[in-house]
């Protein structure tokens, strides 16, 4: 009985559907029951999308429901637009390669399975509601009920149910366009192999990083004759770091590079600790004014632990950057001059002048700057590699974390204790698909550990992940078992992988719709009114 009634009220559906048909291409109804169906979102090629397009495709998947902060943050309004694109252009091409889908069949599934289609743009969470979404018209009895269908079609959706069902075969034609797409897609025993090897392979290591700000405060050698030498041999290098930091040199305004002690008072210091850090600033300023090398005083004196160790070296500066009094004194200075004492909220300083510059720097002088920051940056790289190579050599002789343990805290006497010290870390079991230390390039590691030939512990060399320099000694490996990868294994891995390669397929064959969409200029999207989503 249920299902005699559902075919009645099928036909009904169908001749209502024949009647707005009729309608449209006699009184210019096309556009029904949508809201705000005059304006366009989208034209791809000759297809408009309309604002009541967008409105419905939001309905059915009850965005429109979920906080406003929840729909922004989560894109939902550009997914749905993307959605509506991405099915146009599916549909487009399915009709080229001869797929057909009338309006009957839309409009039967839709009555009998109780399912509307919908696609959302690429990217788009899995837990959003896309693809098949199920809707349920029926009445107490379980009968389809034709009025509580109209009225979600046109009342919920706010479209004609002709045009619901046209939307509906757009919908069926991207569908049958991703199948083919995704029925290309093969995957081989060697692949799905490969695939298990990636999911079972694990590992356990100890590690220790070496950054090169750890070595900040240790001063490099920099000559004139060490820095031409370097200049010399990175002409190309510094030529591409020129271009791509040519803003920092043309049309300045006025600009002036100094050197600054600080001795430390801030506003919790006492009134008689405030006048103890004057007069000892004081002091240092009489010695620089003197002819006492500043850049000595500051990295012995100074209590900026950054630019201590840089001979208190704070670069080019433009006004408005530092405290107004420290900015006073320092832009009212000429060159190798020597301030008074300046008090700011962060204690007393003295300041020296280096250079000032205005307008265009001259090219030579602007690499010259940048070698120097590349100087440094290579030597700190350096002292970063070798202190690593000397801890991985020891850890490889004595083959005991103790003493390696004991030899990095030796070291860090040496530099000193920071945030950055190198010391001892272990990680827990991780495969080639986990991030396994923090902060640090996920691929360069894991192809530094899985790389290791059977018996070996330690990497030939230290690994260069990102800027540091990281060593390590493998505590466990489990490698895949190939007689526990059985039939029943090999079939849920090709399944998983099929599945992630035929989405991928489809994403990237997208993609390329757009792309050919855009240099045919037959894809233009406006973008959506500020609310969308909520109307």
């Amino acid at each position: 009985m249920v299902d005699k009634l559902k075919g009645f009220f099928l036909v009904l559906l169908v001749v209502l559907l024949s009647a707005v048909f009729a309608l449209q291409f006699g009184g210019g109804q096309a556009e029904g029951c949508a809201a705000g169906g005059g304006s366009y979102l989208a034209r791809i090629y000759d297809q408009t999308l309309s604002r009541g397009d967008f409105e419905a495709a939001y309905a059915v998947a009850n965005f429109g429901r979920l906080p406003e902060e929840t729909q922004r943050s989560m894109r939902l309004p550009q997914l749905v637009l993307d959605g509506l694109v991405d099915r146009t252009l599916l549909a487009r091409e399915a009709r080229k390669v001869g797929f057909e889908v009338t309006t009957d069949e839309v409009m039967t599934r839709f009555v009998n399975d109780g399912i509307i289609l919908l696609s959302l743009g690429v990217g788009a969470p899995p837990m959003l509601p896309q693809g098949e979404i199920p809707v349920s018209f029926t009445d107490k009895e379980g009968a389809f009920n034709k009025d509580l269908a109209e009225r979600y079609i046109q009342n919920g959706l706010r479209r004609s149910v002709g045009e619901f069902a046209e939307a509906q075969v757009d919908e069926r034609l991207a569908a049958k366009m991703r199948e083919l797409v995704a029925s290309s897609v093969n995957v081989s025993d060697a692949e799905i192999w490969d695939d298990y090897v990636r999911e079972n392979d694990t590992a356990k290591i100890k590690y220790a990083r070496f950054t090169p700000a750890y070595y900040a405060k240790q001063k490099p050698e920099t000559t004139d004759a060490a820095l031409d030498a370097w200049i010399a041999g990175n002409d190309e290098r510094l030529s591409t770091e020129y271009e791509a930091s040519k803003h920092r040199y043309t049309n300045l305004e006025k600009q002036v590079r100094a050197r600054h002690i600080l001795v430390k008072a801030g506003s919790y210091a006492s009134e008689e600790q405030k006048a103890e850090a004057k007069k000892k600033a004081e002091s240092l300023r009489k010695r620089a004014a003197a002819g006492q090398d500043f850049a000595d005083l500051a990295r012995q004196n100074s209590d900026d632990q950054i630019t201590a160790n840089k001979g208190g070296d704070i670069g080019f500066l433009k006004k408005g950057v530092m405290p107004e009094p420290f900015d006073q004194a320092l832009f009212a200075l000429e060159i190798d001059q020597v301030s008074e004492v300046v008090e700011t909220p962060y204690g007393f300083h003295v300041i020296q002048v280096l250079a000032i510059r205005e307008g265009d720097v001259p090219v030579e002088e602007a690499k010259r700057e940048l070698a120097e920051e590349l100087y440094r940056a290579d030597w700190l790289d350096a002292r970063a590699r070798d202190a690593a190579a000397k801890a991985l050599a020891t850890w490889k002789q004595s083959g005991d974390d103790e003493t390696i343990e004991r030899a990095l805290a030796a070291a860090a006497d040496n530099v000193g204790e920071s945030a950055l010290t190198p010391t001892l870390e272990e990680t827990a079991d991780f495969g080639r698909a986990d991030a396994p230390v923090p902060g640090l390039s996920t691929a360069a590691l894991l192809d530094a550990v899985f790389a290791l030939p059977e018996g070996e512990l330690f990497p030939a060399a230290p690994a260069k992940i990102g800027r540091e320099w990281l060593i390590f000694r493998l505590v466990d490996r489990t490698r895949p078992d190939e007689a526990a990868f059985t039939e029943s294994a090999k079939a849920t891995t090709r399944e998983v992988l099929e599945t992630f390669k035929k989405k991928e397929a489809v994403d990237l064959y997208i993609q390329h719709l757009r792309d050919k969409a855009t240099e045919d200029k037959a894809l233009r999207i406006n973008p959506l009114p500020t609310g969308d989503g909520n109307s």
